[in-house]
């Protein structure tokens, strides 16, 4: 028997005793009712099990095998429930409402994420840990491995992000190397100049606002009553606005945000004062403003990432490598050590006493958030990728539950057994399909294989995305692998590694890899991020309305 034989089986063993008791209370054929309950349970509850494609065939099988054994041409009952389902559009999609208002800082996993972000800033307080040796590898992977998951993950629903097209991305290692070597010449020249002053107000306001970002969900998460929206207030006119850039008049804020705001602006005046030096809590907001920037940048598609990723690998390779012949000097590792410019710019760990190498003097070990934010970017998009290819299985049986109620509200009572299961199996049919054909016609969109004219409604993300993350495990799991591999010829070469030398390699190769065993190279070489607009498309649609 095949697969697909297997599941219809053993949907109409589990659902016979309910059927034949519904049938009792009806009067009406058991046989019927057991396949419209075999249909829905059997597709809700077991696709994950065989395979979704075969939760999707056994709806549709379902549709046709009703339709074929209609006995009765002129069957208005059938008439009835689809036009009641025409009718009842509005109910599904405020379902549909509901359930594209899913965020991932407001669950249950942006708990946990940020939890184990504190764990392991935590374990660097141990003063017992500071003294092993090596103990500074698993501390940087643990925190920049939660950026990035942090990051991907609250960029899942953003609505409004700075896409980096291909050009944008070729350009981006000139850019950077103008900016080093600019820094670079500061250090070098002007080593009195005091420009601290100036960025510690940068940084105490950018470490407020990503401080207050990433604390506001979970603790309205974890504040019960107090994490509800209860206090109203007026602000003006164009003030603050709104992910589609409408203007907000009535903003709402709970209880628990007050807390949020005392915690950012305390935390980030601390670190003021501290000159940054206090390593745990510069961890804390650099690990903090990477996500942000994960969350509002992103790569347009994979191209981008290929020539942008490469590229900055170059970029890397030559100002730690090659700079020392051509200009005499480490202009990578001068200007990361320096003390001009202090601040959340990178991990920091208490290097153990008396340890050889370029930078010995400096105390701290060091991990630069562009080895953090680079590789990330390719994350982020790994993982919108995987959403755009998500299957949603709520969505189908929220459709199929609403169109059901639709149907059976509408139908005459004097209809017999088969009618009423005809017509709402072909209802619930019906918007199981519209579901599906939404999800497909946004893949084939992506890939630019679309031949649809109808204007295009971005499927929202759900939390189905959590148990489909196809190709973002892989690649966390090879910029773990990379990162290691680049601590690890730092510890035998004393010499500073360029990190992206071995992470770009590492996570492109999963990537490709994950790619290949599932046939779907063409498929993601073609695949264009449209799920959201950049800041100034946005300022540009806000003006012209």
């Amino acid at each position: 028997m095949s697969r697909l034989g297997s599941l219809q089986s053993q949907a109409s063993t589990h659902c016979s005793a309910s059927c034949r008791l519904q049938a009792t209370r009806t009067s009406h054929s058991p046989s019927c009712l057991c396949r419209l309950w075999q249909r829905q349970r059997s597709a809700r509850r077991n696709a994950f099990k065989v395979g979704n494609l075969y939760g999707y065939q056994a709806c549709r099988r379902g549709k046709a095998c009703c339709a074929a054994k209609r006995q009765d041409p002129a069957d208005t009952t059938h008439k009835h429930a689809s036009s009641n389902y025409e009718d009842s559009k509005m109910t599904t999609a405020r379902n549909s409402d509901a359930q594209s208002s899913w965020k991932w800082e407001n669950s249950q996993d942006a708990v946990k994420a940020y939890t184990a972000l504190l764990g392991f800033l935590a374990l660097g307080q141990i003063p017992a840990l500071r003294h092993v040796r090596f103990v500074d590898l698993p501390y940087f992977i643990g925190l920049a491995s939660m950026t990035i998951y942090i990051g991907a993950h609250r960029g899942l629903c953003t609505k409004v992000r700075q896409q980096i097209s291909i050009k944008e991305g070729a350009l981006a290692p000139f850019a950077a190397s103008a900016a080093l070597f600019a820094g670079y010449l500061v250090v070098k020249f002007f080593p009195n100049l005091n420009l601290q002053a100036f960025l510690n107000l940068y940084f105490w306001l950018i470490g407020s606002i990503a401080i207050f970002g990433a604390l506001q969900s979970p603790l309205r998460q974890s504040a019960g009553p107090l994490g509800q929206t209860s206090l109203h207030f007026t602000v003006p006119e164009g003030l603050l606005l709104d992910d589609s850039g409408a203007s907000i008049t009535d903003a709402q804020l709970a209880p628990s945000d007050l807390a949020t705001v005392l915690v950012a602006i305390t935390a980030a005046t601390i670190d003021l004062r501290a000159g940054h030096q206090n390593f745990t809590l510069n961890n804390m907001i650099a690990c903090l403003v990477a996500t942000d920037i994960l969350q509002l940048l992103g790569l347009k598609s994979f191209r981008t990432g290929a020539v942008m990723l490469a590229g900055l690998l170059l970029y890397d390779v030559f100002w730690v490598f090659g700079s020392p012949s051509v200009i005499g000097d480490n202009v990578m590792l001068t200007v990361a050590t320096s003390d001009i410019v202090s601040g959340p710019t990178r991990l920091l760990f208490p290097r153990i006493a008396g340890g050889t190498g370029e930078a010995s003097n400096f105390p701290f070990s060091l991990l630069g958030l562009g080895d953090i934010a680079v590789p990330g970017l390719l994350a982020c998009l790994a993982l919108r990728y995987d959403a755009s290819r998500a299957i949603n299985m709520g969505a189908r049986a929220d459709a199929a539950a609403e169109a059901l109620k639709g149907a059976f509200s509408n139908m005459d009572p004097a209809s017999s057994g088969r009618q009423m299961a005809d017509a709402a199996a072909e209802a619930a049919g019906t918007a199981v399909d519209k579901v599906a054909d939404a999800e497909s016609d946004q893949r084939e969109r992506s890939e630019g294989t679309s031949t649809s004219s109808s204007p295009h409604a971005v499927v929202e993300v759900s939390d189905a995305v959590l148990q489909q993350r196809t190709y973002f495990v892989p690649t966390m799991a090879a910029y773990v692998i990379g990162l290691g591999i680049a601590f690890g010829a730092n510890a035998i070469t004393k010499l500073g590694q360029p990190a992206l030398l071995y992470l770009v390699p590492a996570t492109f190769a999963a990537i490709t890899l994950t790619a290949a065993s599932r046939g779907e190279i063409g498929r993601l070489w073609k695949y264009t991020d449209n799920t959201a607009i950049s800041p100034i498309k946005k300022a540009k649609l806000r003006t012209e309305d």
